[in-house]
């Protein structure tokens, strides 16, 4: 019996399937890749892993260690106890590209004042005004970042449930005195 030759595992190019039919068998099949690695992953690691998925016809998918409603309800309760988490993210990673921005404009106008210096060496170095501009920029840049994070420090401040009502101590009364 005489094998049939294959191409053998070959590399995807990453791209939409141009074929309908194609496009679904190629869903289809990484669906179920992808469910076994959340089972992977969840077992492993004892998360809890879940992936919704809607197919090229619409059709809903769940696969999880647990239920949808489970791992909803989980991430909205982590949502309702952790929500600054987002907001001080979104300031951090704002600050930090701001600052590595600003490193790299520094050393541009060391590289600037370093070939003045070469060309003209008996010359006074002239001030760059498209680096002052970029100074302002920052500091605009800078002011918004700060007024974010004033903001969401001076809103979880602020929190509070007004659905709470505390009740009366024994021996107080409801009425006015």
């Amino acid at each position: 019996m005489t094998r049939k030759a294959s191409r053998g595992k070959q590399k995807i190019e990453m791209k939409l399937v141009e074929s309908k039919e194609a496009r679904y068998v190629t869903f289809s099949k990484r669906k179920l890749s992808l469910f076994k690695k959340v089972d992977e992953l969840s077992t492993l690691s004892g998360a809890d892993v879940g992936v919704l998925l809607f197919s090229p016809s619409g059709k809903l998918y769940f696969h999880g260690s647990t239920s949808i409603e489970k791992l909803t309800d989980k991430f909205l309760e982590w949502k309702l106890n952790n929500p600054q988490d987002v907001e001080k993210s979104n300031v951090f990673h704002t600050f930090d590209d701001l600052c590595k921005e600003f490193q790299i404009a520094d050393e541009e106008e060391e590289n600037r004042k370093r070939r003045y210096r070469i060309l003209y060496p008996d010359s006074e170095i002239p001030p760059n005004r498209q680096r002052l501009e970029q100074l302002v920029v920052f500091k605009l840049r800078l002011d918004e970042i700060k007024k974010e994070a004033k903001n969401n420090i001076l809103a979880e401040r602020s929190k509070f449930d007004l659905n709470v009502v505390p009740e009366p101590d024994e021996g107080e009364s409801c009425g006015t005195h």
